[in-house]
């Protein structure tokens, strides 16, 4: 390729990743302020804690001077496996999908189910984009994830982080 093309490349997936993060955060911002925040039942919070406690520690995994929204890895990205990463690829998209999930039931109205399914779309999206470049950036990414389930644990790890087969 070109230098312009491999330019043109880069900046469309810059675009694209942008587009994404636009929409995560649109949907996300629309199911909480369109929630009904009188006080949680017991089945909210069964998704609702457990959602946030594994973004909380996800974001502790990979150190917050680390966290990135765009899905393209930065300068200063290291591949982590452990903590959270060891049940499942994407544990913050993880959390705000089971905090989002939480208040669905609750306020029930379709448009809020239509917008949780485009935000499950949108963070699957940003994973794949992320996860080819980590592919070319990391040798040992590849091995990760086909033991490690993008969203849903797939196997038992072990404690040392890496995942049993």
């Amino acid at each position: 390729m070109t230098p312009a093309l491999d330019s043109f490349e880069v900046n469309k997936t810059d675009r694209v990743g942008w587009m994404l993060v636009t929409a995560q955060m649109f949907l996300a911002a629309a199911l909480v302020l369109s929630s009904r925040w009188s006080p949680p039942n017991t089945w909210m919070l069964v998704l609702m804690v457990p959602g946030i406690a594994v973004a909380i520690t996800a974001w502790l995994a990979i150190g917050l001077r680390r966290l990135r929204i765009h899905p393209t890895p930065g300068q200063q990205t290291v591949l982590t496996m452990t903590g959270p990463y060891r049940w499942v690829r994407h544990p913050m998209y993880v959390g705000l999908l089971l905090f989002t999930l939480a208040q669905l039931p609750f306020d029930w109205q379709p448009w809020r189910f239509v917008s949780w399914v485009c935000l499950l779309g949108v963070l699957w999206k940003k994973s794949s984009i992320e996860e080819d470049a980590l592919v070319q950036r990391f040798e040992s990414y590849h091995d990760y994830r086909s033991n490690t389930g993008r969203f849903l644990p797939r196997r038992s790890p072990s404690p040392d982080g890496a995942t049993k087969r």
